[in-house]
């Protein structure tokens, strides 16, 4: 299933309206409706809930999170097979807010005088759908904990409130707590993902020339982000990662083959023996002759 990203311009930030927690008997389901200008944040926290929105249907398992969004439709497909407990939290923004199939990027911006006093634009990327990894499960609680001021009782038949017993701006800075560990907890998978993807790519296709924008409509990823990914999992860009797949090849055809330097320079994507030169000696410390007699030495 591809998942869904819920992009927030902002300022201004998303803000919480109520969190609270629901419990499901085995047979009960989630009522049908719409909700207008809200969304809603659903936490497994036992069992198994089943939720369509628009047609789309998912099954949200303990550990996993499903943000319902404003103007769609939403219910329970299914009734549930064993007792459920779920948290949720209802936010809202006074922003623009969309969707795609990808996080958006912010791109890193250097201080200067002319930003002292005023906050440029900037997006906070939410997956619909995602998993909390177990070692952060227990922070997420108790910051679900803190916020849920209602408790629906399927078993009881009884809706609960309770009263505030913080202020408003710490309820708000635990709601943006919850956002800070759903994006940390499902963009760093998807990153090593990416990174490694492409760089199987590029082991792929050393040969081809470079392209960042090749790179991006490959893989449906704006190139920032691409940048950013790869520069996470190898600490290289991408033309420096291809640059070491491209000599680590040359390294194996000067080992094993009797070639010219400048045929395995061509072999591995440099048309230009100088260019080629110049990277092999920059990536290795020596020119591609003496790696060659180097190896044969030690053969």
């Amino acid at each position: 299933m591809n998942t869904m990203y819920i992009h927030f311009t902002c300022p201004p930030l998303p803000h919480l309206i109520v969190g609270g927690m629901s419990i499901y008997r085995k047979g009960d389901r989630h009522e049908r409706r719409m909700i207008h200008n809200t969304f809603d944040l659903i936490y497994v926290r036992e069992g198994v809930l089943y939720m369509e929105e628009k047609g789309k249907q998912f099954t949200v398992q303990e550990g996993e999170f499903l943000i319902l969004v404003p103007e769609r439709t939403h219910m329970g497909y299914r009734h549930c097979t064993e007792d459920t407990v779920f948290s949720w939290v209802h936010f809202y923004t006074e922003g623009a807010f969309s969707y795609s199939d990808a996080p958006a990027v912010n791109l890193s911006d250097k201080m200067n005088k002319n930003k002292y006093y005023q906050k440029e634009q900037f997006h906070v990327s939410l997956p619909q759908f995602g998993l909390i990894p177990e070692g952060y499960r227990e922070k997420l609680l108790g910051y679900l904990d803190q916020i849920s001021l209602v408790k629906i009782d399927r078993y009881n038949q009884q809706k609960l409130f309770f009263d505030s017993v913080s202020s408003q701006i710490e309820y708000q800075i635990l709601f943006m707590n919850i956002l800070a560990l759903i994006c940390s907890c499902n963009d760093q998978p998807r990153e090593k993902t990416l990174a490694e993807e492409i760089y199987e790519y590029l082991c792929a296709n050393y040969r081809q020339p470079f392209s960042l924008t090749e790179l991006s409509r490959q893989f449906s990823f704006h190139p920032a982000y691409i940048t950013r990914c790869i520069k996470k999992k190898y600490q290289l860009t991408p033309l420096q990662l291809l640059t070491r797949i491209r000599i680590e090849e040359a390294q194996k055809l000067l080992g094993t083959t009797q070639l010219h330097v400048n045929i395995i320079g061509e072999n591995v994507g440099y048309s230009d023996p100088a260019y080629f030169s110049k990277q092999f000696k920059k990536v290795t410390g020596m020119t591609a002759l003496v790696y060659r007699l180097n190896h044969e030495r030690h053969v």
